[in-house]
């Protein structure tokens, strides 16, 4: 009867390693997971943000084209649906904070596209708000990576 009770000890416990294996596994595969989307998120932004602002100072280029470059950079980057993935895979706040950072990042496009350049005060308050909702969602995606150890 003992050697049926320490059997039963010995699987219980070996159960519960590999349960908390997997557990680990599974944590550490979600937080890969979502670094890689998070991060390719922000380049997203950030790469989008650039041509934007490239848009305002090439004034070398005609208007129409600076438009166009302006007007495409959320398309060209894939801000939107790689947004949506975002809204799906993080928690609800992650998925706040990346609308916010992208409604602001339009602003920004938005008052290039009407006409305003690089050193105008109105366009650098635009950019400013951009900046500090990217820094927002980089924050509360570092947190929520953090949750996940």
């Amino acid at each position: 009867m003992s050697a049926l009770i320490g059997g039963g000890i010995a699987v219980a416990s070996g159960w519960t390693v590999e349960r908390s294996r997997w557990k680990r596994e599974e944590h550490r595969h979600e937080r890969d997971r979502r670094t890689a989307l998070y991060a390719d998120y922000l380049a997203a932004l950030l790469s989008a943000r650039e041509q934007i602002w490239h848009a305002s100072r090439w004034h070398e280029l005609p208007r129409d084209e600076r438009i166009a470059m302006a007007r495409d950079s959320l398309r060209d980057f894939q801000v939107y649906p790689v947004r949506h993935r975002v809204s799906l895979v993080g928690p609800p706040v992650i998925g706040e904070l990346s609308y916010q950072a992208v409604r602001r990042l339009t602003a920004y496009r938005d008052a290039v596209i009407e006409g305003a350049s690089d050193g105008d005060a109105a366009l650098q308050q635009v950019e400013d708000a951009f900046n500090e909702a990217r820094k927002a969602l980089s924050d509360g995606m570092r947190a929520d990576l953090n949750s996940l150890r």
